[in-house]
């Protein structure tokens, strides 16, 4: 009697422990340690008048796997460009670097166009080069990131880190519809997901960051000169926005300072 009694306690034991491997999220998903497989709660947190997003679906519920080529641009940033969070561009530079281009063949997986759920995107958001929107690099890496804007107005620019947490940036005022540019740094290992508002929303793109260990994550990530002293868009820099002329701070994190 007592071995059955302990036999059936060494059972549940290790059902519970089989489980509480397992976390279901808000959106169904199930994460099971696979970084393949993220589940997180993402925040619509947003400050200084930015539109309140709808959060991204993680990328265990979209069946996203790391892209297996990892991306190194050869392009980089120019000093001019480094001062500048928005850069007017052409739908030719954007195609420039697609591997179809050369001959090569595309993944449609890296060209999935996911939109806000029920929502209405008549922006589009590509990595590194059109039509691509889902990505890996390795970290402290930089990647052009190419935006085809429907129409003006203000550019509000949206990335969710890792944890859930998220950085809103305000990018600038643009007057015409047409292709800009900025820059994506990889500051922390795990997933990123983008996303604009410029008079309506963008599609959302993912980006995974390798790192030395890909199960860390930094909860608040912030300007470290050690051991790489390059991440350009933490030095502070003056933005023009109409017509309040307020001061701005990123959400939950030092990645950037907006003045008026």
């Amino acid at each position: 009697m007592k071995w059955t009694v302990l036999m059936v306690a060494l059972m549940m034991l290790l059902c519970t422990a089989a489980f509480a491997q397992l976390a279901t999220y808000d959106d169904g998903s199930i994460y099971s340690g696979n970084p393949n497989f993220s589940g997180v709660t993402y925040s619509v947190t947003t400050t200084g008048g930015a539109p309140a997003p709808i959060a991204p679906k993680s990328v265990g519920s979209l069946g996203l796997q790391i892209p297996s080529d990892v991306l190194s641009s050869s392009q980089s940033a120019s000093a001019q460009e480094k001062t500048q969070t928005l850069m007017s561009t052409s739908q030719d530079a954007a195609y420039a670097f697609a591997p179809n281009n050369a001959g090569g063949a595309v993944n449609s997986a890296y060209e999935m166009m996911i939109v806000p759920t029920g929502g209405y995107a008549p922006n589009n958001l590509y990595i590194s080069y059109a039509p691509r929107t889902v990505a890996s690099c390795n970290l402290y890496a930089n990647l052009p990131l190419w935006m085809d804007c429907s129409g003006r107005g203000n550019i509000w620019f949206y990335e969710w880190y890792p944890s859930g947490m998220l950085d809103t940036q305000y990018a600038g005022y643009i007057y015409n519809p047409g292709w800009y540019k900025r820059w994506f740094f990889a500051d922390t290992p795990g997933w990123h997901v983008l996303q604009y508002n410029c008079g309506g929303w963008s599609n959302y793109a993912y980006i995974y960051v390798y790192g030395q260990n890909s199960y860390w994550v930094n909860p608040n990530p912030a300007y470290d000169p050690s051991p790489y002293p390059y991440p350009y868009w933490d030095s502070q820099i003056t933005y023009t926005y109409p017509p309040t002329g307020h001061t701005y701070y990123s959400t939950e994190s030092s990645l950037a300072t907006l003045n008026a």
